[in-house]
């Protein structure tokens, strides 16, 4: 399978002078294509400041980060935007719906702010939104769903613009355990009947068995990994 995520020697650093704060500490990360990994460790490890190097949502102190074939770290902001909105879809543990728009306005916002069409935008996300199993939500506002059906929503919206790489913190924090499972047996179709390249960051050992790989951090630095299948 091709590499689709080759970052190297990554550093990433907070703060300056004595109150320098060092939480990633030379991290080597390959991701191939159709791959669905997990980032697991304690809270405080680093795993959700990893994800935001790869996923192009902050930038590395030290290191380089190549996203199929497109070295990140010389983008300029215009371009890490486009880049992020045509190559990555995310899914955050708070779900990060805009409360005043529908479901289907939710999903539309990102297929908008590509170029498509408000009815090219609409019949995409309608799709998406049924892929999700949430057809007949369309009109619903954040509010007048449940958390788990939120995700969901969330998800349609990551997945309506067909991203080649998926990245999810935490999709399962704010779940009850059912819910969680739900959210997690979603993702894990899309991997294995859609091929769809998954990070996902999570602290639940039972939400990680159905990935194929699983990374371990501890303290900034990755100390373990396991191949599950």
């Amino acid at each position: 399978m091709t590499t689709i995520i080759n970052a190297t020697n990554i550093h990433r650093k907070f703060g300056e002078g004595n109150l320098v704060t060092h939480v990633l500490k030379g991290i080597d990360f390959q991701v191939k294509q159709g791959e669905f990994v997990a980032i697991m460790g304690r809270s405080g490890a680093g795993k959700s400041t990893l994800l935001y190097q790869l996923s192009v949502l902050d930038q590395p102190t030290e290191g380089s980060v190549v996203i199929d074939d497109t070295d990140v770290l010389k983008l300029n902001e215009k371009e890490r935007t486009s880049f992020r909105l045509n190559t990555l879809g995310y899914i955050f543990q708070n779900y990060a719906l805009i409360p005043d728009l529908s479901a289907e306005e939710n999903v539309m916002v990102p297929l908008l702010m590509k170029g498509l069409t408000w009815e090219e935008a609409r019949s995409k996300a309608q799709k998406s939104i049924d892929d999700v199993g949430m057809s007949g939500k369309y009109n619903n506002l954040p509010a007048e769903l449940s958390g788990g059906e939120q995700q969901r929503i969330s998800i349609a919206r990551a997945i309506a613009g067909k991203p080649k790489i998926l990245f999810a913190d935490e999709p399962t924090a704010n779940l009850d355990s059912v819910s969680g499972q739900q959210v997690i047996d979603l993702i894990t179709t899309l991997n294995r009947e859609n091929g769809q390249t998954i990070v996902m960051v999570t602290h639940e050992r039972e939400y990680a068995v159905n990935c194929q790989r699983v990374v371990h951090i501890e303290d900034g630095k990755i100390v373990d990994e396991e191949r599950l299948r």
